[in-house]
């Protein structure tokens, strides 16, 4: 397998175990290995003799191979120059998905599973979740450098991709709080969920449910700015992280008015990991666009 396949085999996983662990998080199968990490209840290939147990050992399965293909995809740039961007690009990807696993394995050996809701479980998550931004940016990023041969992505970071990074962590790292929230204090309706926002008797967690669509929102209005001034500034067609915005939110207002269904969650998670795979795509076109330009 080359480069070029690795990485899109390593980008499918990762997105794969992403959404495998919202499942495990969702259903509260965090537990279903128990206590032990990397085996699964103490053995490598366990029974799989209840759902919790299946639904765990699939995510670490996935996990897994995504580990394995990350260290081929690092050993195969090892012979690169030391500045080289892909040689560059692929120790930031090995460090994330390393850290991905590490998290991975503190949350279960600690136990910040299943219906434990400690402070250390409400901090591990939001950092587990915007992990997964960072090597998702370093997988769309070594694509995009091996598919156009790219020497450089230096123009990527500006003033207004900074604040929209941040909006996209921030975006993460509170939905990642308001789904744990969801899963360890459901409420039985939209409205009840509603007022269960602003009451002063209610779990922590439940009160900061507010932060993901206050900070989603702004997010997509930087977004939607951003799109206009790239098509704009750098000739780039933005039709596609448009319509990623208009979907995200869709589906996140529909699924909170549904009072949270599992699949429409997932699928909310998957739109965001595309459409945060979209934006980072297209800022480095940004950077290709605006070599051009200077050239002129």
């Amino acid at each position: 397998m080359n480069l070029l396949n690795s990485v899109r085999a390593g980008l499918f996983l990762a997105i794969s175990s992403i959404l495998a662990g919202a499942i495990v998080r969702a259903t509260g199968s965090g537990d279903g290995c128990g206590s032990t990490w990397p085996t699964c209840k103490g053995k490598v290939i366990p029974e799989l003799s209840d759902i919790p147990e299946l639904i765990e050992f699939s995510h670490r399965g996935v996990s897994g191979i995504l580990l394995v293909v990350t260290l081929m995809i690092f050993l195969k740039t090892r012979d690169l120059e030391k500045n080289d961007l892909k040689k560059v690009i692929s120790n930031y990807l090995t460090f994330f998905v390393v850290l991905e696993a590490v998290i991975g394995a503190v949350i279960v050996l600690f136990e910040w599973v299943g219906l434990n809701s400690s402070l250390p479980r409400i901090v591990a998550v939001p950092i587990h979740l915007v992990n997964t931004f960072g090597l998702l940016a370093c997988f769309i990023a070594l694509y995009k450098v091996v598919k156009d041969d790219l020497q450089s992505i230096k123009g990527i970071v500006d003033n207004q991709f900074l604040v929209v990074l941040c909006l996209f962590l921030f975006s993460g790292a509170t939905g990642s709080i308001t789904a744990l929230a969801d899963v360890l204090f459901p409420s039985e309706s939209f409205i009840q969920g509603f007022m269960e926002d602003f009451d002063e008797t209610s779990e922590l967690l439940t009160r900061l449910r507010i932060l993901h669509p206050i900070v989603a929102s702004l997010l997509s209005i930087s977004l939607f700015f951003e799109s206009n001034r790239l098509k704009k500034t750098y000739k780039l067609n933005t039709k596609s992280l448009k319509l990623m915005v208009l979907v995200a939110v869709t589906l996140g207002v529909v699924n909170v008015l549904s009072n949270i269904w599992l699949p429409l969650s997932v699928l909310h998670l998957a739109i965001a990991d595309f459409l945060w795979i979209t934006y980072i795509y297209v800022s480095i076109e940004k950077t290709r666009n605006n070599l051009s330009i200077n050239s002129l």
